[in-house]
């Protein structure tokens, strides 16, 4: 630290960096100008936040229930001439696997092809088209064809890629691309890595789906970065012979699940309001692509976090996880009808992994973008059902249109998992973990699992179990299928998220936040992606490595706030505050501020063990600095009276 300041205090007038390096590794500069703009040397807090408190405009769009991350993963009108003006890569014809199917209970719609002409990072980058733009940007372009494939998604394994780059994916069938800003890759590398997911798989990131047989990747770098700073492969991609996302008559999607007594949930609009929790989910393990069902569940606060129900057979890890794609209002338009409800909304961004439990078959995800318009978080009920209770299923079997099983709890089971599936014992209400329910009208079938079972009270619909076993006689006059209980598994975790107890306590894992320091200019740079902290360390040797400085959450929790971080386009800076005031008012002023999504996630009161991170501006050179050390603080200020002091930023963990 003595280092650094001299450097900045000392050295600062006789330093000069070069244009050229301004261009190329300035962006990770620390050096903000920005005294007036957020009324900086102030002194202390009270300053600090009379200078940030103004109330943003009500065109402000940007609202603090907005997910951030929603920001960064869009859809944009798909660039014409791309797949002319990509090279291709052609594979042979695909062969399905004979045991394509063998996941239990999810139902398998592609499998991994691997791509030997992209599988690694050299022979990736020379089969890249590039083109400049006059702003001086360069995309790179790539088109790989699956013949006959329905739809694609390809598998990025990210060796290094530059913060400010676009990932950009489209297919020959979509007249619009999805667009995604490199914070959000490297934020699901971080989800993987901390999940203890080995490094090569906690690296490969799945693009969303495309339709077609044919895909077009492309990647934005900005004018100062150069091209060898992009370091990535496409070792595989998912051939899909059904496609995710088929909301097309044409598809004859209705014969999908091949049970002919499923009930048309559009039949039965006495469910429609639980039945708008419900979504089919499509995600990828172990290299295959497969259907299952899930449902939006409420927290006893209220606080609509799209916290989302599944079984653990589905999706139990957080590489498989993040994979997670969701399609919502997936319905018939009405009773009866072939065409599919205009409303259907697909979701991609996948999810972070929060609770399993393999007793009850048991998993909770919380999605990582915001569901749509329109959906409805379901209740829940924790008490232990009763046998002979009236009880309602709503899912997607084999991935088809929204179906509706009603029937009444017969009695209760001990199930195990065989090598033949699943095997069931009836028992009682106090070691059964299971649900046998019996059906009177429609089915269940795979694709089905993981959807969640209903029980009404009160004239509403509550959530009291997640399918486990699909039916196995179908359609027969006495048919059954097994659930696992949500009374036990909330007892066993769930309550932490959906309960009132724990609301205050943070959730999921803290992990460092990194330092370097940049004698050049005197500023720091601070990042909790082990993927950007290694790509400055290996492309940006001016940076000094400081090492971790105090620790935060890479995801959001109770009691947390995203610490938000912004990039100025014009002058290499980056800003970081946990001030939702702050960040409106920077949104709305400084169009110049380019927004990059939460840093990482810190408490802006104190409490759960957390210490104060404190915040300083250098009047001259307009210079932010944060340290979590109080010792490190009052060394400052007690030294250097060019550093204002302004006092606590939030609050983080010692490291």
């Amino acid at each position: 630290m003595r280092r650094g300041y001299r450097a900045i205090l000392g050295s600062m007038s006789s330093l000069r960096v070069s244009a050229r390096f301004v261009r190329t590794a300035a962006w990770l500069a620390h050096a903000l100008v920005f005294g007036a703009v957020l009324g900086c040397g102030g002194d202390g807090e009270s300053e600090r936040t009379s200078a940030v408190s103004a109330a943003p405009p009500s065109s402000l769009t940007f609202t603090e229930s907005t997910d951030p991350r929603l920001q960064q993963i869009r859809e944009v009108m798909r660039p014409k001439s791309a797949i002319a003006d990509s090279s291709v890569v052609r594979l042979s014809t695909f062969e399905k696997s004979t045991n394509a199917s063998a996941k239990e209970g999810a139902i398998s719609i592609g499998s991994a092809r691997n791509v030997e002409a992209t599988m690694q990072p050299q022979e990736f980058q020379a089969r890249l088209s590039w083109q400049s733009g006059p702003d001086g940007k360069k995309t790179a372009s790539l088109t790989i064809e699956s013949p006959a494939a329905q739809g694609i998604r390809l598998g990025l394994q990210i060796h290094m890629l530059p913060m400010r780059s676009v990932v950009r994916v489209f297919g020959s069938q979509d007249d619009r691309a999805v667009e995604i800003d490199s914070s959000i890759l490297a934020q699901t590398v971080q989800n993987n890595l901390n999940a203890g997911t080995p490094e090569q798989e906690a690296r490969l990131y799945w693009l969303p789906t495309v339709k077609g047989p044919r895909v077009t990747l492309e990647i934005d770098l900005p004018a100062d970065i150069p091209r060898s700073a992009l370091v990535l492969s496409v070792p595989q991609l998912v051939h899909f012979w059904r496609l995710p996302e088929d909301a097309d008559p044409d598809m004859n999607i209705t014969k999908a699940a091949t049970a002919s007594c499923h009930v048309d949930a559009s039949c039965s609009r006495e469910f429609d309001t639980a039945a708008k929790s419900v979504a089919r989910m499509s995600y990828i393990d172990a290299g295959a692509a497969y259907y299952c069902s899930g449902a939006l569940i409420a927290d006893s606060a209220g606080t609509r976090t799209p916290y989302f129900l599944s079984a653990a057979h589905c999706i139990s890890t957080q590489a498989v996880a993040s994979t997670l794609e969701t399609t919502w209002f997936y319905r018939s338009a009405s009773c009866g009808s072939s065409v599919v409800n205009s409303q259907v909304r697909h979701l991609v961004g996948g999810a972070s992994l929060l609770f399993v439990n393999g007793s009850t078959d048991t998993v909770l995800l919380r999605l990582n973008s915001t569901p749509p318009d329109g959906v409805y978080f379901a209740e829940w009920d924790a008490t232990p059902p009763q046998r002979l209770d009236s009880v309602t299923g709503i899912h997607h079997p084999g991935g088809d249109l929204l179906k509706i099983s009603e029937g009444y709890l017969k009695d209760f089971l001990i199930c195990t998992a065989t090598s033949m599936g699943v095997s069931c014992t009836e028992s009682n209400v106090s070691t059964g973990k299971f649900l046998n329910i019996n059906w009177l009208s429609g089915t269940t079938e795979g694709g089905s699992s993981g959807s969640p079972l209903f029980k009404e009270k009160n004239g509403k619909q509550y959530v009291i179990g997640q399918l486990q076993s699909l039916t196995r006689n179908i359609c027969a006059l006495t048919r059954s299928s097994q659930y696992g209980r949500f009374d036990l598994a909330y007892e066993a975790g769930l309550k932490r998220w959906l309960g009132a107890a724990n609301s205050s306590t943070p959730e999921g894992k803290l992990t460092p936040v990194f330092r370097f320091f940049n004698p050049s200019t005197g500023a720091h740079f601070y990042t909790n992606s082990v993927l950007e902290r290694d790509f400055v360390m290996a492309t940006y040797p001016v940076f000094i490595y400081e090492g971790p400085r105090f620790k935060a959450f890479s995801q959001t929790g109770p009691s947390l706030a995203p610490v938000y971080r912004f990039f100025n386009v014009q002058t290499g800076a980056h800003f970081y505050s946990i001030s939702p005031g702050e960040r409106d008012f920077v949104l709305t002023t400084y169009p110049q501020f380019k927004y990059e999504g939460p840093a990482w996630y810190a408490q802006p009161q104190a409490g759960n063990n957390a210490e104060e991170v404190y915040r300083f501006f250098h009047l001259k050179n307009g210079v932010h600095f944060y340290t979590a050390s109080k010792a490190e603080s009052d060394f400052v200020r007690a030294t250097y009276p060019e550093w204002k002091f302004e006092g606590g930023a939030y609050y983080a963990w010692p490291n």
